[in-house]
């Protein structure tokens, strides 16, 4: 692909949940629970991802699956944002993920619900959207799980069709999507510890042992690798080494979306050409501003500014 690379980035999501927040002190099973505080959010990590960025003035498209029946109130969240939407329709529900936070947030109990299911021919016009969309952005970003039903080589198809245009691809998946998809070299990837240990059958309990699983990533063509540890912070390798970056919450109000505020910060990064200790202190710093909120939400700019600063970046030796 000759000439510029087009600016912005095309998120695609085949799997949108609707998520309810509740607040309780604490759950009692077989007892009735009072809610103290509750809110509802167009989710899914798409949604997350873009919803953070459109907030910092990212320039963005979203495309996926989307259920017909409760389909407004994401399109009203894109309209607000100013997020371009070209979402296929397919008949029935979006998911529904109830998450049940207890106090001070140290405890999340999740209610995941089944979602609508996807045809052969909806696969297809997916695929043909993909293809417009990575005409237009030079980056595109594959995110969440996939409908019940649907092949998980889906993702490693769309991002064939994707790198075939010419874009840079993002993805963050997990289980058999996440492991067909490897097999596409996309340019990024953001599991956790957890997800990666299950792709590459290896334990990954350590800052140690994910910098090891990251350089593996590396070795089988991935450009960049991300593995977030939780509190322990996240691993970031590429060409230029391996550094590990950790900070500390001032409050943790929720963890919903904080992985998904990571790889947000890390493209924003990307986008304005950072270093890479520079992108992964934004990027830390986005997933610490998730924290103190609660539900997919991000606190002021220069709160996240101010974050990022206090993130510490080490490099990891060989």
């Amino acid at each position: 692909m000759s000439g510029r690379m087009p600016d912005g980035i095309a998120v695609v999501m085949p799997n949108p949940s609707l998520d309810r927040t509740a607040n309780v002190a604490e759950l009692v099973p077989g007892a009735v629970n009072r809610v103290a505080s509750a809110q509802d959010d167009p989710g899914g990590k798409g949604m997350n991802v873009a919803g953070f960025l459109a907030d910092w003035g990212v320039r963005l498209a979203i495309s996926g699956f989307l259920g017909a029946e409760n389909a407004q109130p994401f399109r009203r969240v894109l309209a607000a944002k100013g997020v371009a939407d070209h979402f296929v329709a397919v008949e029935g529900a979006n998911r529904t993920n109830v998450k049940i936070v207890e106090g001070d947030g140290a405890r999340i109990t999740d209610l995941n619900f089944p979602g609508f299911g996807v045809t052969a021919e909806q696969e297809e016009a997916l695929l043909r959207t993909v293809d417009a969309l990575a005409a237009g952005y030079g980056w595109m970003m594959f995110c969440g799980s996939l409908p019940e039903g649907v092949a998980p080589d889906l993702y490693a198809r769309l991002i064939g069709r994707a790198r075939a245009h010419g874009a840079r691809v993002a993805l963050d998946t997990s289980g058999k999507p996440l492991a067909a998809a490897l097999g596409a070299v996309p340019n990024v990837i953001k599991p956790n510890g957890e997800e990666l240990s299950g792709v590459l059958g290896a334990p990954i309990r350590s800052v140690a042992q994910a910098a090891d699983a990251a350089r593996e990533m590396r070795r089988r063509g991935i450009d960049e690798v991300i593995v977030s540890l939780g509190a322990d912070g996240a691993v970031f390798a590429d060409a230029r080494g391996v550094l590990h970056a950790v900070g500390r919450a001032e409050t943790v109000r929720s963890t919903v979306g904080a992985g998904d505020a990571l790889l947000a910060g890390f493209m924003l990064g990307t986008l304005r050409g950072l270093s890479p200790a520079d992108r992964a202190r934004l990027a830390t710093g986005f997933s610490l501003g998730a924290l103190t909120m609660l539900g997919p939400h991000l606190p002021p700019a220069a709160t996240v500014e101010r974050l990022a600063a206090t993130v510490s970046v080490t490099p990891l030796a060989v």
